[in-house]
């Protein structure tokens, strides 16, 4: 599948010429609510819509956690009107219900419709990669497939200056984690490399300033750094922080990037070899490996361990951890995506699943 993407806050020029592209008069719009309206792509859209000639089917019938129920609705909705082009403006939750509409109509009509991503938040990289959460019976599952693929992602940095603080640390720490992520990964290629050193050196720079200073410019920074994480772990996938997360969001209500930062500085640690006797993956070149974290402090700009530079990134976006009521820590940890796991570059064990629960109760 052919990805192109446009990035900057003059990129939207292009719309109009990719309208034309593909001959669009009907359009099957899906987006969040306050997030449409609030982040101005309301009035920025409407606009290019209105000069094209474009009539719009709304779709919002979804949930922050989407569904497949949702998603089939949406296919039944998208069904009855002849659109050439899907868009999708919002967050992980708007795209990922597009996302999964596109391919379940094309699995359904063997017609793969045009999808546009522009994301409202500098985080989730979901406008760059090919797959989709959603809800099955209150079972979290992740689609995977090309076709889920957007054609086209327009990252434009002006859709997120109106985003709160603690939404910013969220998605940005997301968008930092998987560059992170897929940096050390065990899929890690010379093409994820590339993506992921793009993105750090833009999400290092510019998170904390995002986060406590509200400062537009560097919302420029994070915005497209938060593309090319996406693209990153579009080759790689995510490890061990993200495999973790689930259940701080499922069973605590943590937002995702707010679970991945929980466990993050433990695997900073672990996977940044500072503890002994830790056995890297067979498949990973252990030279290679170990210059590999040497250009991540770099690229940080960061000399001393990987873990005091992610608990002072937590403390200073307030992203702590701060329980989960009454539920049982070690039971949360059981609740691990295994397939995540796999791509961490160094094996778990029962000592490490420990030393985890430990970081996570006494973590100040």
């Amino acid at each position: 599948m052919n990805h192109t993407s446009y990035i900057g806050i003059d990129a939207f020029n292009h719309f109009p010429d990719l309208l034309r592209k593909h001959d669009v008069h009907d359009v099957f719009l899906v987006h969040g609510n306050r997030s449409y309206s609030e982040s101005g792509a309301e009035s920025l859209i409407n606009q290019v819509f209105v000069e094209a000639q474009c009539s719009i089917i709304h779709f919002t019938a979804f949930s922050p956690n989407p569904k497949q129920e949702e998603a089939d609705a949406g296919v039944e909705l998208l069904s009855l009107h002849s659109c050439q082009m899907i868009v999708t403006i919002g967050g992980g939750s708007a795209m990922d219900t597009a996302k999964l509409i596109r391919y379940l109509y094309f699995l359904k009509k063997q017609i793969l419709i045009p999808l546009v991503a522009i994301p409202t938040t500098a985080g989730t990289g979901a406008e760059a990669t090919q797959f989709a959460v959603v809800y099955r019976d209150s079972i979290k599952q992740s689609v995977d497939n090309e076709y889920i693929l957007p054609d086209y992602a327009f990252v434009l940095p002006q859709l997120t200056y109106k985003n709160n603080a603690y939404l910013t640390a969220c998605t940005g720490f997301d968008a930092f984690a998987q560059a992170v992520e897929a940096y050390w990964n065990v899929n890690a290629s010379e093409e994820s490399d590339q993506y992921a050193i793009k993105a750090i050196e833009r999400i290092s720079q510019s998170l904390v300033k995002c986060v406590n200073a509200h400062d537009n410019i560097v919302r420029e920074q994070m915005s497209e750094g938060a593309y090319w994480a996406g693209r990153a772990i579009n080759i790689t996938r995510t490890t061990a922080p993200h495999a973790f997360s689930y259940a701080f969001t499922s069973k605590c209500g943590y937002p995702h990037g707010h679970a991945v930062a929980i466990t993050f500085p433990f695997f900073a640690a672990l996977n940044g070899l500072e503890y002994a006797n830790v056995q890297i993956k067979d498949s990973i070149n252990r030279q290679h490996y170990a210059s590999k974290l040497q250009n991540l402090k770099r690229l940080l700009g960061f000399e001393g361990q990987l873990s005091e530079y992610f608990e002072k990134i937590i403390k200073d976006i307030h992203l702590e951890y701060n329980g989960c009521g009454n539920e049982n820590l070690k039971n949360l940890l059981s609740e691990v995506n295994q397939q995540r796991l796999k791509n961490n570059p160094i094996e778990m064990n029962s000592q490490h699943y420990e030393m985890l629960e430990y970081y996570i109760q006494n973590y100040k």
